[in-house]
């Protein structure tokens, strides 16, 4: 079944004529790119660009500006660059999108050591990358921006941190990122608990649950790597409580053999090969999986159904267990945490399943609404991010302050009316659940780059968009939210959506739809100042 299910996107692809096509457009065109040469730009000596954040967004920006000849700063808020993966620290951590992918298509690694690779490797690639393209001594380290201010009269932002330090930049690159607030929940009680507790992004690094009784509240991305390490690590007990089960379809993981890695490394085309073929698989997976209103999802998506649930009946030994581990919902109506060992960890005498909703956490544990007591040693909240204050870390005062709208948009993801000469990287509407969010991040520095190039080259000072092309893309967005699983009419609770039940995270479409809009930065969609 596992062979299926990873076989069913390539399949299907090579029966895919347009598919087909689009391959053969996208290789030649990525091809003309490396034979295509940068006009090289004559930069004024006071044009600087600020940049929010030493992730992966930031590092892409910031070796793309260097290329360019553009001068920038680096602003973290961090002790060290890697972003996301800096932050994450528990057992386990780790990307659900294969390592050969899950790269930059300028440095590919012929050496990761699995398919997928875990926190330490990602981040030794970050930091490789950093050191490679020359960014690293551009950095800022424990610099949080506080404030960003728009002047006018100068057309430039001024940039202050909380240390006190000011900046004055002619472009604001945001790449904070759309997942590092971490989201506690509201639970009555919590402040009262004696044991430690604290949320999977700000693991205590010090923290050994050798012997401990541990409580893990979620049952999302974090929390299907977290648990079945915890559970190996010498736990006591580990109580899992679950709002909604997850879809979590065989991983298969694999370690590279040596030979494969050589072949990559004395033969890079191969490697190139191996990243188009998982790009593609993933692209198509996306139509039999997200988009409901394909002929392939109608086809495709209930006979997945049932493999991935029988696959759950068949790991899980338990079967009221099993049934409870079992979705209702619609695959991809929330992240698909794809895993080799999370269900399996529930056949563990140690691991227990609490499905029961949560009352309150006393001093000793957590009490569920069948009145029972779960004492425990310690709590973790593996309960995801706060994304709308992921999105606005600092205080940016534009034309106007923040993205007013219930629902933060942008054009792309990227540029607002009401914030001239700036750009975000993964900004609202951009997030995805069926591929490599480093090849989105790629798309939108192409864009930012471009449009930074023709300011330079005309002599212009600022740009923003017209409120009117937000408008249409607005539109545009909800349009194609309709079918898909993950839209706003699926009833299924998710981060995907805020209070109001609006899917304001996901790009709704695929990716090369988004490669196609983002190619060109048409300057005629923002108003020019010179």
């Amino acid at each position: 079944m596992e062979l299926l299910i990873y076989m069913l996107g390539p399949g299907l692809l090579l029966w895919s004529g347009w598919n087909t096509l689009a391959i053969v457009l996208l290789v030649f065109i990525l091809y003309t790119q490396f034979l295509k040469s940068e006009k090289p730009l004559d930069v004024p000596s006071d044009f600087h660009v600020v940049i929010a954040g030493a992730g992966v967004s930031g590092i892409c920006m910031a070796k793309k500006l260097k290329e360019m000849g553009v001068k920038f700063t680096i602003l973290e808020k961090a002790s060290s660059l890697g972003g996301t993966w800096h932050d994450n620290l528990y057992p386990g951590c780790a990307c659900d999108v294969p390592s050969h992918l899950y790269s930059y298509s300028f440095f590919l690694n012929p050496n990761w050591s699995r398919n997928y690779s875990k926190q330490p490797e990602i981040l030794a690639y970050l930091q490789r990358a950093a050191a490679r393209f020359g960014v690293t001594p551009h950095i800022r380290f424990g610099e949080r921006i506080l404030v960003n201010t728009w002047d006018k009269v100068t057309s430039r932002w001024r940039v202050v941190t909380e240390s006190g330090l000011e900046l004055t930049a002619n472009i604001i690159i945001s790449g904070s990122g759309a997942l590092h607030v971490p989201k506690i929940p509201d639970i009555p009680g919590a402040e009262t608990f004696r044991g430690e507790a604290f949320h999977t992004a700000q693991w205590h690094k010090g923290y050994d649950p050798r012997g401990k009784r541990v409580a893990i509240i979620g049952t999302g991305a974090s929390a299907v790597q977290a648990v079945p390490n915890l559970a190996r690590m010498g736990v006591t007990s580990l109580s899992v409580f679950q709002r909604t089960p997850a879809w979590s379809p065989p991983r298969l993981d694999y370690k590279y053999p040596d030979w494969v890695r050589a072949m990559f490394s004395w033969i890079p085309l191969t490697n190139t090969i191996h990243r188009y073929f998982i790009f593609w698989r993933n692209e198509i997976r996306y139509k039999f999986i997200f988009d409901s209103t394909s002929i392939l999802s109608k086809i495709m998506s209930p006979l997945v159904h049932r493999l991935v649930k029988a696959h759950i009946r068949k790991v899980v030994k338990d079967p009221e267990t099993a049934r409870k581990l079992t979705p209702s919902y619609d695959m991809g109506c929330k992240r698909i945490t794809p895993s080799d060992d999370y269900l399996q960890a529930f056949n563990r005498e140690e691991v227990s399943l609490v499905t029961a909703g949560i009352r309150e956490i006393t001093e000793t544990g957590v009490r569920t609404a069948d009145g029972i007591l779960h004492e425990v040693d310690t709590i973790l909240y593996a309960t995801g991010f706060d994304l709308e204050k992921s999105l606005q870390p600092y205080k940016q005062i534009g034309l106007s302050e923040g993205i007013q709208e219930l629902s933060p948009y942008a054009y792309y993801g990227m540029t607002h009316p009401d914030h001239p000469n700036f750009f975000v990287l993964l900004g609202p509407g951009t997030g995805l659940g069926h591929n490599s969010i480093i090849f989105m991040i790629e798309c939108q520095v192409n864009y930012a780059a471009e449009a930074i190039s023709k300011m330079i080259n005309t002599g212009a000072k600022s740009m923003v968009l017209k409120p009117e092309v937000l408008k249409n893309y607005v539109e545009y967005v909800k349009k194609h939210m309709e079918g898909k699983v993950f839209g706003d009419k699926s009833t299924v609770a998710s981060w995907y959506k805020n209070e109001a039940g609006v899917n304001w995270t996901l790009w709704p479409l695929d990716l090369v739809t988004y490669w196609w809009g983002t190619l060109a930065c048409d300057m005629d969609l923002y108003t020019v100042r010179y």
